[in-house]
């Protein structure tokens, strides 16, 4: 059992020396003595150590500070304050802090700070930085000395006025996106919602890669709409109009449907058709001098097929030449979709002037006349009266069924 030598009523020294008051005293050599590494501020009510070490854990139940501002706990608010003895936010730095993963570095210059990747121990970093702007950045310093101009590459800035950049992506110098208070702008500064701008031709591009079709919506107060949508499966482009699916369509060849799904006309054929009864206008190919209205028709580049089964087709050309144009009527009785139509030449108008019923051409040198090809002689009356060519004589029979040749053959 140790000794004690001297016992002083304020346990304040020992027969060692080496203690005064205010110094924790225990068993440090064997002799109860003070140490002046540990010592206790009565003022204060604070113990004080010059350096400590916990071999497990420790709980600090109120603020927590690190030489007066490197680091400061407020518990009250729950904040961490680094470089600061009064954090406003959750975590709140006050300087430069550098995040050992790939030399990624966050700064604070002249109040601007931000992240980007830099060469360890490179002094021209901050360079670019401007009063108040957040930017993330990266760059090759292997090409410069230390302390150079740095040249960025996909730099993202917020400026102090809010405005979001994308800047020198992939290398390309200059601003590749622009997010401000009116939309966003690629490749310009926006003037709407969204701004697609350059040089050269612009292309906006909306892809599905395995299924379903691209499309464009319009909505207007969130009720009435409108689609522009590209149809995967048939291969056309569709407009649809509220409850309208197809309200607008144009076919791979250019063809358009107003209503409809154009059928297959042939790719020398450009053909507008309309609604269900399917009025037509086409052309053949480049060059062609003849234009069409089919009705219940479409050309395949070889034949005339019957869109709707029973329902007979006809059809008015026109055919430029340089005398003149000749007008052709068409019909066909009804018939099978999709199987072919042999259509007569009804009625015809040359470029001499020359009206022909049931014929093709008119006779030479004709010009100005009307001349009917001989038909079938009526058995009924209708009111008014008739007028016919039978067996080469023009006849014409009255309402009461009364037949006069006003020509013979």
């Amino acid at each position: 059992m140790q000794q004690v030598s001297v016992l002083e009523t304020n346990i304040g020294s020992s027969t060692t020396g080496n203690s005064s008051n205010g110094q924790v005293i225990f068993n440090d050599n064997g002799t109860l003595r003070g140490d002046a590494d540990m010592t206790f501020n009565t003022a204060l009510n604070r113990l004080i150590v010059s350096s400590l070490e916990v071999s497990t854990t420790a709980t600090i139940t109120g603020n927590l500070t690190v030489d007066t501002n490197t680091l400061k706990v407020d518990s009250a608010n729950n904040r961490v304050g680094v470089l600061t003895a009064s954090p406003v936010n959750t975590l709140h730095v006050n300087g430069e802090v550098t995040l050992p993963i790939n030399n990624l570095q966050y700064w604070n210059a002249y109040y601007s700070s931000g992240f980007k990747s830099v060469a360890a121990g490179y002094a021209g970093y901050t360079a670019f930085a401007t009063n108040g702007d957040f930017v993330l950045a990266n760059t090759d310093a292997s090409a410069a000395g230390a302390g150079s101009a740095l040249t960025f590459y996909n730099r993202y800035r917020i400026s102090n006025a809010g405005i979001h950049t994308w800047e020198n992506v992939g290398g390309v110098a200059g601003t590749a996106m622009t997010l401000n208070s009116t939309g966003l702008g690629v490749g310009v500064t926006p003037n709407r919602k969204l701004h697609i701008g350059g040089t050269g031709n612009q292309v906006l591009r909306v892809e599905t890669i395995t299924s379903g079709d691209p499309s464009i919506n319009l909505l207007a107060s969130g009720v009435n709409d409108a689609v522009i949508a590209y149809d995967r499966t048939n291969n056309y482009l569709r407009f649809d109009v509220s409850a309208a699916t197809g309200a607008f369509i144009i076919g791979p060849t250019g063809n358009v449907g107003v209503g409809v799904t154009p059928s297959a006309w042939g790719s020398n054929s450009k053909a507008l058709q309309v609604g269900g009864g399917s009025a037509s206008v086409s052309s053949t190919g480049a060059g062609s001098t003849a234009s069409r209205f089919a009705h219940c028709a479409y050309f395949d580049n070889t034949n005339w097929l019957y869109q709707y089964t029973g329902v007979g087709p006809a059809l008015y050309q026109v055919t430029g030449a340089n005398a003149g144009s000749t007008h052709a009527w068409y019909i066909a009785p009804g018939g099978t979709a999709g199987n072919a139509i042999t259509f007569t030449q009804a009625m015809t108008l040359d470029a001499s002037g020359n009206l022909l019923v049931g014929l093709t051409a008119a006779g030479t040198t004709a010009a100005k006349t009307i001349q009917i090809a001989n038909g079938t002689a009526p058995t009924a009356n209708v009111t008014g009266g008739q007028l016919y060519v039978e067996a080469g004589a023009l006849k014409y029979r009255g309402s009461s069924g009364t037949v006069t040749t006003l020509a013979n053959a």
